[in-house]
């Protein structure tokens, strides 16, 4: 049994401009994907990593980059037109005997090891559990002309990152079930709370924002040079 690491890299970066997709920019001289690969590389527990990639960057990848210092992928393949395609068919490439996997958005290249390896723990325990931080901002529902309906509580609100780790065979059965009826789900976590099973939260300890912006990069960039790469 072993377990894996899902990068998921098929995004099309329509928010964030440029002629390349925002998973291959440069973020300290090295595309932002390479970050993200280079955490579960370094992970003892994490036996292999798969990438789901633009179906135009799949044909020649191991060309146009050098992944001898990346031993633990042994596959990619294309995604889908939306995220939940993508990961669903970089579920389908894992081999039976995977146990546990953990899926990662490749533009948050400042996940945490070790919120990460008490995540797989959880799973391992419990079926799913997922990186998330605690709002700071007082969050505010709203209806569809942007008035205020109500005020929530904060410290009951997280906001979902990745990695989000789980039991193979739930996160696999959970999303055949998403694609059977034919729902969007904007995370992993998501699709097993469809079934009704819980999801546990492993508290982020450090800035892992999302790289979806020309802004958000160089934030990257300004956490990269202060010392917050993992």
């Amino acid at each position: 049994m072993s377990i894996a690491a899902l990068i998921v890299a098929a995004g099309r970066s329509r928010r964030f401009g440029g002629e390349i997709p925002k998973q291959l920019a440069l973020l300290g001289g090295k595309p932002i994907l390479f970050h993200s690969i280079e955490i579960f590389q370094r992970m003892p527990e994490f036996d292999e990593i798969w990438l789901v990639l633009p179906r135009e960057w799949v044909l020649g990848f191991e060309h146009r980059f050098d992944l001898s210092p990346y031993p633990k992928i042994v596959g990619f393949g294309p995604g889908g037109p939306r995220r939940q395609e993508s990961v669903l068919a970089g579920l389908r490439s894992l081999p039976a005997s995977t146990e546990v996997v953990a899926i990662h958005d490749a533009v948050r290249p400042f996940a945490a090891p070790e919120a990460i390896r008490e995540a797989i723990g959880r799973a391992r325990e419990t079926g799913a559990a997922i990186l998330a931080a605690l709002a700071v901002d007082t969050p505010k529902l709203c209806d569809e002309n942007h008035r205020v309906v109500k005020t929530l509580e904060r410290s009951h609100l997280w906001l979902a990152q990745t990695p989000q780790v789980f039991q193979f065979d739930l996160i696999r059965r959970a999303y055949e079930k998403v694609l059977a009826d034919e729902v969007v789900v904007t995370d992993d976590a998501a699709a097993v709370e469809r079934l009704g099973l819980p999801v546990e939260i492993v508290p982020s300890p450090r800035p892992n924002p999302k790289i979806t912006t020309s802004e958000d990069l160089k934030f990257a960039e300004w956490l990269w040079h202060e010392g917050k790469k993992p």
